[in-house]
């Protein structure tokens, strides 16, 4: 083997052992998660999981005089229930939507809740629908 091959070959390994340590140590994007609130024949609103950056965004799709609200939760094994992490109401019309940011930690169980509902301190919501994921 000349100096040469020998060269290229040390090159080609460093270069395979670099991409293999920046693929463990770059982070997971597990995608985008959605769930859709749907009454009376129509998906009234959604909230949607941004993993790149861990945005929530909450999007009121119709124009009918009710708002959307956009709850994570976490659940809490020690109580052995799901507790709100962070909300948000979307009163700013239909197709607009609101933000809220929350770094989500690996092995734990999220649930995304949103509601139609008429303000964002109503305790009666019309409808809610609900999804799990893991980060």
């Amino acid at each position: 083997m000349t100096t040469k091959q020998w060269a290229a070959r040390v090159m080609v390994t460093a270069a395979a052992g670099a991409a293999l340590v920046a693929g463990i140590t770059s982070p997971a994007y597990a995608g985008n998660t959605n769930v859709d609130v749907e009454y009376a024949g129509h998906i009234r609103g959604s909230m949607t999981h941004v993993d790149d950056g861990d945005d929530f965004r909450v999007t009121d799709w119709y124009a009918d005089g009710h708002g959307i609200e956009g709850t994570l939760q976490m659940y809490n094994p020690t109580v052995l229930r799901w507790v709100d992490e962070e909300s948000k109401y979307n009163n700013v019309g239909a197709g607009n939507y609101v933000t809220f940011n929350y770094n989500v930690l690996e092995s734990l169980s999220y649930r995304m809740k949103v509601c139609v509902q008429d303000g964002a301190n109503d305790s009666t919501p019309i409808k809610c629908s609900y999804k799990e994921f893991n980060e």
